[in-house]
């Protein structure tokens, strides 16, 4: 995905897992891996994010993450609500 000049990258991390422990991470619509809780799938997302806005700054990143009650909801890198840098211009 790309907005202007930057790469937007989504990682998404379900509420729910999809068998009894485990859950899936999404990137960009691609499976990045399986994990045993809902945590270590959030703890890899963030790490893989963090990785990737120090090689690129320009990129921006957004974790996606669904809440108990259905809905998804998205962040930044700092677990804050994400806002596109669009925005902030």
């Amino acid at each position: 995905m790309n907005r202007g000049d930057s790469a937007v990258v989504v990682f998404d991390i379900p509420f729910e897992s999809v068998g009894p422990g485990l859950w899936l991470l999404q990137k960009n619509e691609c499976e990045v891996g399986e994990f045993c809780s809902r945590d270590d799938a959030l703890e890899c997302a963030l790490r893989e994010a963090r990785r990737i806005e120090a090689a690129n700054a320009a990129s921006d990143i957004v974790l996606n993450i669904q809440g108990n009650d259905g809905v998804w909801r998205a962040f930044d890198t700092s677990i804050k609500p994400y806002f596109p840098r669009a925005q902030h211009a």
